[in-house]
């Protein structure tokens, strides 16, 4: 039932701007522009939170959507072979660049699709928060299931994947300049589709495993925040936090938030006066589950109203 209603929402989208177009004696919608609103009306159908919080946009000749950002301008070009820009030096390439059509607006103000002309749809979302969403829209099974995001970094920055697969844009020294979300994809009816990660120098690959049975349309993206997290634990190691990830599940010793690379806040994790991650089967991971006011998390901007000690550090990091 849900496949018939993506589906119908997007025929019934389409047609109704196709009939108003008629109605006020503009020319009728073509195959681009009815493939725009097909495409984000399946969006709409089988991931609606990914068209909530969209950035107000302006556009030119060149630039079908932009916002500009504290940390520089997010951009999405008419030509998709000049990629999404993520302010400075920082681009990525968007997949079937080279055969796609020029950016086509849909119904959704602000929302554009690119055609990729093989079965699939590319549609770049900007957040009102600095998150880039680059959503892909699978039609049938004859489609690509490998999409390549080919990422232009400035001098010395690379793209990585983490053992845990996090991938994500870091400096020379290691720094994030972008973290990237899990994959993931998700059939007509909501259902979760096989998907993962791959990394070849810089160039991000998503592939998604469909099969001629999987329910179309299928949607998939990767995206990555304005933002990003460095948890850093007591012996010293850190790791990535995944966009979407609650930040009260760093049991470190303290969180590094990062904008473009640079540490733009360090939040110093305590448990009763005490560092967090505390050892397992210590005196202070007993201390920290049955200390007096085994509260609150504090930080030194006094956000102590993250966690409690007792159910997220207390008891993880000392029986996890």
């Amino acid at each position: 039932m849900k496949k018939s209603r993506v589906l119908m929402s997007a025929a019934t989208l389409a047609a109704t701007c196709i009939a108003g177009a008629s109605l006020t004696g503009f020319a009728a919608l073509d195959g681009e522009e009815v493939n725009a609103v097909d495409a984000v009306a399946a969006i709409q159908g089988v991931v609606p939170e990914s068209l909530s919080g969209l950035a107000a946009v302006s556009s030119d000749s060149d630039t079908a959507a932009q916002v500009s950002l504290p940390g520089g301008t997010i951009d999405v070009p008419v030509d998709p072979a000049d990629g999404l820009g993520l302010g400075g030096s920082l681009r990525i390439g968007l997949p079937f660049a080279q055969q796609a059509s020029d950016a086509t607006d849909s119904a959704l103000p602000g929302v554009v699709a690119f055609d990729n002309n093989n079965g699939s749809t590319t549609v770049p979302l900007i957040k009102a928060d600095g998150t880039l969403q680059i959503n892909t829209v699978i039609e049938n099974a004859q489609a690509p299931k490998r999409y390549d995001y080919p990422i232009e970094v400035p001098d010395g920055a690379s793209v990585v994947q983490t053992p845990d697969g996090t991938v994500a844009i870091v400096t020379a020294d290691g720094s994030p300049l972008r973290v990237f979300g899990d994959a993931w994809a998700k059939d007509a009816n909501g259902e979760p589709v096989p998907t993962h990660y791959e990394v070849h120098g810089n160039t991000l690959t998503q592939v998604i495993d469909f099969t001629e049975h999987t329910a179309f349309p299928v949607v998939a993206d990767p995206s990555t925040s304005a933002y990003s997290y460095n948890c850093v634990l007591t012996n010293g190691s850190s790791y990535f936090l995944k966009p979407g990830t609650l930040l009260r599940t760093c049991q470190g010793s303290r969180l590094q938030m990062y904008y473009n690379g640079r540490v733009a806040y360090t939040y110093y994790l305590t448990l009763n006066g005490l560092p967090g991650n505390p050892a397992r089967a210590s005196l202070d991971c007993i201390v920290a589950i049955a200390g007096t006011g085994a509260g609150l998390v504090t930080t030194t901007s006094g956000l102590g109203v993250w966690a409690t000690a007792a159910s997220i550090y207390g008891l993880k990091s000392c029986i996890a």
